[in-house]
């Protein structure tokens, strides 16, 4: 059993998923013991294909509560634009539904992890530290600005950029655009906006994350939640590149 799962837990995982791009309906279904997972039911509006829904979902879960669920547990019904298929001539019904067990798994980049934040203040400014890890190596990143409030979610986010390009190949650069904290649905909600330079061309990524515990490490998922859709597409460096050490304990 997977002390990880709970009634609770189950609640606090559909709102993460709600927060995702084009999912309108999350059900979470434990056994009956109430302490493993039996399956995830998603309702998803647009025309992105289902595959890319289940990779959502599945990011999500491993980066807020290091949950890696089986692809085979997750069904997709996707929700058509009615407008859409009129335009088309398409008649027939508004929801399809793809059975998991026709969802084809794919390496996830999801082996990246958040290890940790720390946050130095003194009269002089701030100091952000962002640990992530991939297969068992480390990158540390850290962004410094002035002594501000306001200011402390974007160095964490500028931290996040830093450890994470020590993974990617040089030939991609990436830069927060802009970031926000706000509420929806009575819920305190990070928002940040990323750009991504690679072969002559520009990208605009976004990504959120509900604020569940604490902003700081909710900055961070948030960052990653914006990239979890082009991560796989990035080159990475080979194990020998990497300006990162070992894991303390590897």
């Amino acid at each position: 059993m997977n002390e990880k799962f709970s009634r609770d837990w189950a609640l606090e995982a559909q709102k993460l998923l709600l927060s995702l791009r084009d999912i309108a309906g999350a059900d979470i279904r434990l056994e009956d013991d109430g302490r493993s997972l039996a399956e995830i039911n998603i309702l998803a509006e647009g025309n992105r294909p289902p595959k890319q829904i289940v990779r959502d979902v599945r990011s999500a879960l491993r980066a807020e509560y290091q949950v890696d669920v089986d692809y085979r547990k997750i069904s997709v019904a996707q929700r058509r634009d009615a407008d859409q298929e009129h335009l088309r001539g398409e008649t027939g019904p508004t929801v399809l539904t793809l059975p998991a067990s026709l969802v084809e798994e794919e390496p996830l980049v999801t082996r990246l992890r958040f290890e940790g934040v720390t946050v130095g203040i003194d009269p002089m400014g701030c100091r952000v530290r962002v640990e992530l890890s991939l297969d068992g190596r480390e990158a540390i990143g850290e962004a410094q600005g002035a002594n501000a409030t306001r200011q402390l979610p974007l160095l964490v986010a500028e931290a996040t950029i830093e450890a994470l390009a020590k993974f990617v190949d040089p030939g991609a650069t990436l830069s927060i655009a802009d970031l926000k904290c706000i509420q929806l649905a009575d819920e305190d909600t990070v928002l940040v906006m990323v750009k991504l330079y690679k072969d002559r061309s520009e990208k605009t990524l976004t990504g959120s994350a509900v604020v569940a515990q604490s902003l700081q490490q909710s900055v961070v998922y948030a960052t990653l939640n914006a990239l979890n859709r082009v991560l796989g597409r990035l080159q990475f460096r080979e194990p020998i590149e990497y300006e990162v050490r070992p894991l303390s304990g590897s």
